[in-house]
């Protein structure tokens, strides 16, 4: 069973993906929201902390799920888990030539093939919050997944990658050491609705997540990633994707796309995660 652990964007909180998640565990999925810390010491690095907190109860749950497997599957013919791993790490050792490689690597591909593992998934401001902590445990994610994220470099901010209309958009709303929310039309939603119900949800983001610099060893470039973007753009999410090596799916939608259309996002985590990238 593959673990989703779904990381909202800024100004959002783990409501953000309340019609994703009965859509993801309805086909077979398990889901993790964190609920991002919200306070006056925040930074960007708090919250990475609780996405990997996240992943390694992730892992000792699948850790759990894989022993009871393999117990179950002893003697009846069925490949073991031993088995399958010896024949993928040597294929990764073939490829990648180190042993930390071969490990992370042919562990992926027993995941991928039993439908198991960690995919991260962050929206927006989301994506450098999952990308830093991918990169904390490389070994232990299989796929990272930015819908409409924000990705850089070692070191790069939120605000270092912006443009600078949005750069002063936050340095003049900043009240201290929080942003208060802009409204649900600057995310693109603009159904009465829906913007009702955002609206009363969106809550102050701490200034520190947007600009603290995410710290990167490199170990994250070794994961397979994909980027989401949608159309029409509003910022150059594509290439943010692109120039950190992910492969790019284009969504119809605006920024909150989980929200006016959690089925199209549901259908990309679930392609990506088993290596069909073609949407």
């Amino acid at each position: 069973m593959t673990t989703f652990v779904l990381v909202s964007g800024a100004w959002h909180g783990p409501w953000a993906w309340d019609r994703v998640v009965p859509l993801l565990e309805r086909a077979g999925a398990r889901t993790v929201v964190p609920d991002l810390v919200y306070g006056r010491d925040v930074g960007l690095h708090d919250h990475v902390a609780q996405v990997v907190a996240a992943i390694d109860a992730a892992g000792a749950e699948i850790g759990a799920d894989t022993k009871g497997a393999e117990i179950k599957g002893a003697g009846a013919g069925v490949e073991t888990e031993a088995g399958a791993r010896a024949g993928a790490r040597a294929r990764a050792r073939a490829e990648t030539g180190t042993e930390a490689g071969v490990e992370a690597e042919s562990r992926r591909e027993i995941d991928v093939r039993s439908g198991g593992g960690v995919v991260l998934v962050g929206h927006s401001y989301g994506g450098l919050v999952v990308r830093q902590a991918a990169d904390l445990r490389p070994e232990r994610v299989d796929h990272v997944i930015m819908v409409e994220g924000w990705a850089g470099t070692n070191g790069d901010s939120l605000l270092s990658l912006a443009p600078e209309g949005f750069v002063k958009f936050v340095q003049a709303s900043a009240d201290g050491w929080q942003v208060p929310a802009p409204a649900p039309a600057l995310f693109g939603i603009t159904d009465p609705a829906d913007a009702a119900w955002l609206q009363e949800r969106l809550r102050p983001q701490p200034l520190r997540t947007f600009t603290e610099g995410t710290r990167l060893t490199g170990a994250v470039d070794r994961i397979p990633g994909t980027g989401a973007y949608c159309r029409p753009q509003t910022f150059a999410f594509d290439r943010f994707a692109e120039a950190v090596g992910y492969r790019t799916v284009a969504l119809d939608g605006p920024h909150d796309v989980p929200l006016t259309d959690p089925g199209a996002v549901t259908a990309v985590l679930l392609r990506a995660r088993a290596g069909d990238f073609v949407v």
